[in-house]
């Protein structure tokens, strides 16, 4: 597994890239980009503590004691932590 670079990892609806490493401010969007309806959207901020093969650990800005586990099939992107994601209704 790369740890520095970027690496090819598929998200619960496509194939995509993560590019950060340990210590950076990102955010995880968990339900957003494919929601119908703005109620269901879900995102978290934090910093990441460890990347795995499969996903990696953040430290969540509520929750500063203890670590979440993100794995890629389970998310859809991790962008930058100072953007949040844009909703965009289907149409």
């Amino acid at each position: 597994m790369e740890s520095e670079g970027c690496m090819k990892v598929r998200y619960s609806h496509e194939e995509g890239e993560f590019s950060f490493v340990e210590k950076d401010y990102v955010t995880v969007v968990v339900r957003y980009l494919y929601v119908e309806d703005r109620d269901q959207e879900l995102y978290y901020q934090g910093t990441i503590t460890k990347i795995e093969e499969d996903g990696f650990w953040c430290i969540l800005d509520n929750e500063q004691e203890q670590e979440e586990y993100f794995s890629f099939l389970d998310i859809e992107d991790v962008l930058p932590g100072d953007m949040i994601p844009f909703f965009i209704p289907n149409s």
